[in-house]
């Protein structure tokens, strides 16, 4: 049986070669598909919808099982990898007018793998929800400002380099930044 998501999405990726986002719609999709607008529909709600949908699928399955202190740079790396093998989807996307998309999508991205390493990480520290929330936003900030000025820039950099940049600079500053924050807490409790 045919999943329309997929050919769907293959589509997209293929008009992507060729062209930025904001010059691809439904009806170039559906006809490419040679299905009706009706059927695009009933999957997706617009572009930008397909787009999350593909960016979803492909980042997930480049980060899992990689969520933890001793594997996050294959994840990172992997996500890396993915951008760069999908280059005429993410730059597109990139450079059309929704360039916030491609952002806000890979800071959620990040900071829901970031977050399972900051979990990990402060488990027997005194740190509140709020404490964790604080370093993961701190690290995704910095994990997807490097990302998205290496799409920006063409994404000519290995990025195995730029992982090995990233961990050689953040070697041990997850558990630091939640120690830092636990001796915090504990000084404001002794009074």
């Amino acid at each position: 049986m045919r999943n329309l998501k997929n050919d769907f999405a293959e589509a997209v990726k293929k008009m992507l070669d060729s062209k930025t986002l904001d010059k691809i719609t439904v009806t170039d999709i559906v006809n490419d598909c040679k299905v009706s607008r009706q059927a695009f529909y009933y999957h997706f709600s617009d572009i930008y919808d397909i787009i999350e949908w593909i960016f979803k699928q492909e980042t997930e399955y480049a980060l899992e099982q990689h969520r933890n202190i001793e594997t996050w740079q294959i994840g990172y790396c992997n996500l890396l990898n993915w951008l760069k093998d999908n280059r005429s989807l993410v730059s597109n996307t990139y450079k059309s007018i929704q360039r916030e998309y491609i952002e806000n999508f890979m800071y959620h991205v990040l900071f829901t793998y970031i977050n399972q390493v900051v979990e990990e990480q402060a488990k027997g520290l005194n740190v509140s929800s709020d404490q964790k929330e604080f370093v993961t936003k701190y690290f995704t900030l910095s994990f997807n400002g490097i990302a998205l000025d290496w799409i920006r820039n063409g994404m000519k950099e290995e990025p195995e380099k730029i992982v090995k940049n990233i961990e050689v600079l953040v070697r041990g500053d997850f558990k630091k930044a939640l120690e830092k924050m636990h001796a915090e807490n504990l000084r404001e409790i002794k009074g």
